[in-house]
């Protein structure tokens, strides 16, 4: 059985499923120098945003972006959507905390874009993965289709398990055999249609994409995938490894057949690090065991960036720092090292800009002249957070810490909710800013939930990995980690 037969199918399934929620299957992303426009709208029951936030995934691979100009939303929920120029198609994730949407636009897009929250409770600040749809002709019906059929015909299979795990009969285990052959069949005839009307690179490899997670969960050889994959749009001898970190199925078709390697009994872990220790790159594939003896450099480097996204550790950081690997997955693994320092301990936030309460615009550094800084992030309407304020106050009369500004940070989507927060304020003393529904200033200062404390050191940092809430054991927490008297 393939290493990768270990991860559940209906889990590949299901992230595969939610990755196609909104991507909009389309030609090679044009790079014209014109701007396209997209017409959309958003509903949403519970208010709807002001604005939607805007990244552009440079990285499909590993869905990792930089942040755009945001798109605004009128009274009604409609929008106009300018793309940057340059960047007229592509991959691009949509924010209006909580719900996030993942969307390929094409150049030239003639189709409409409607965004609702997801039908599930959102349970973090941001990153709940909304539903989309185009309104007009799109290739997204065929592959929604495709991915649907695979995971109704997955739940088949699964039932099929259970019963022959009760003891059936001859009979029945026949019929669960042409069950099996049947929706095989009728996949391959579904897929086989699709791949040869799919428009252009992406979509082809988003297809051979469905075309490998399918062979991968019915079991196949690891020979026979490791043969469909060399077939595919994906694995031609002349793509090269930048174009496949650049497409969102070409790596993530890779990752499928050949991830989770590490997890092998062929995996020697003392030559591996033996290998890190002399520099020794034909050590390294030996400790690797397996295929990888006889692979690539190139490959050997996607191998070690799959471990990267799944199981980073000292061993991982010591292969890169210790091989030079091609610069394109030299390149993606210093990205991926990157974002995931956002939010965390060490992360310098800097000067993040708020409005003050008289309705300026300013920002921490202006506000607070103390070294240390700490921080109640909240929301109007939050019973628990009205609470946690009054006891923050608390804790910043009972500490009398001259060297930090103590702030209360609103998240609030509205001016409204805004001003309810603004009237808690105790006295005129107390710091209060507001940053808005901003993804990008939760993303910095990495908050998951309201209310939330973070705190700054000196040099702007993040310190102190989950800081309790002043209800909770804050003061205590803070005489630990702020300088001693």
């Amino acid at each position: 059985m393939p290493l990768c037969q270990k991860k559940s199918p209906f889990l590949v399934a299901r992230v595969f499923k939610r990755f196609l929620l909104g991507c909009v299957i389309c030609a090679v992303p044009g790079w014209s120098s014109s701007q396209s426009v997209v017409k959309g709208s958003i509903e949403d029951e519970s208010g709807l945003p002001s604005l939607i936030h805007v990244k552009h995934v440079d990285y499909p691979a590993l869905q990792l972006g930089t942040w755009q100009s945001e798109i605004l939303v009128d009274e009604l929920g409609q929008f106009e959507w300018t793309l940057p120029e340059g960047l007229t198609g592509g991959l691009y994730e949509l924010v209006a905390p909580p719900w996030s949407w993942m969307v390929w636009v094409r150049a030239e897009e003639t189709a409409t874009l409607h965004l609702e929250p997801g039908t599930s409770t959102a349970r973090r600040l941001v990153g709940s993965p909304g539903q989309s749809r185009w309104e007009g002709p799109h290739p997204t019906q065929w592959m929604d289709s495709l991915v649907g059929f695979q995971i109704q015909a997955n739940r088949l299979r699964a039932e099929a398990l259970v019963l022959r795990s009760s003891g059936v009969s001859l009979n029945e285990r026949d019929s669960l055999k042409e069950l099996s052959r049947a929706l095989e069949e009728e996949f391959e005839s579904r897929w086989s249609r699709a791949v040869a009307n799919c428009e252009g690179a992406w979509a082809c490899d988003l297809a051979w994409q469905i075309k490998l997670n399918e062979s991968v969960n019915s079991g196949r050889p690891m020979q026979e995938l490791d043969s469909l994959w060399k077939k595919s749009s994906m694995g031609q001898p002349d793509r090269t490894w930048e174009s496949r970190l650049a497409s969102p199925g070409a790596y993530s078709g890779w990752r499928a057949v050949f991830g989770g390697w590490w997890q092998g009994r062929q995996v020697d872990w003392a030559k591996l690090n033996e290998a890190v220790f002399t520099a020794n790159l034909d050590s390294l594939a030996a400790g690797m065991g397996g295929r990888w003896v006889e692979a690539s450099r190139e490959e050997m480097a996607a191998a070690w960036l799959d471990k990267a996204v799944e199981e980073p550790d000292a061993l991982v950081r010591s292969v890169w720092e210790t091989f030079p690997f091609p610069s394109a997955f030299s390149t993606a693994y210093e990205e991926l090292r990157e974002q995931r320092k956002v939010g965390r301990d060490g992360w310098e936030v800097g000067d993040l800009a708020w409005t003050l309460p008289n309705g300026e615009l300013g920002s921490i550094r202006e506000q607070c002249q103390q070294p240390w800084t700490v921080i109640l992030a909240l929301k109007n309407g939050s019973g628990l957070a009205a609470r946690e304020r009054e006891m923050f106050t608390q804790v910043a009369e009972n500490m009398e810490r001259r060297d930090v500004c103590w702030v209360v940070l609103s998240l609030d989507e509205n001016e409204g909710d805004w001003r309810q927060t603004l009237s808690g304020r105790r006295t005129l003393d107390e710091t209060v800013g507001w940053v808005g529904n901003s993804p990008r200033a939760m993303e910095s200062l990495g908050l998951a939930v309201v209310p939330q404390v973070v705190v700054l050191d000196e040099d702007g940092r993040l310190v102190g990995r989950n800081v309790p809430l002043p209800s909770q054991g804050l003061q205590k927490r803070l005489s630990n980690l702020l300088p001693k008297d």
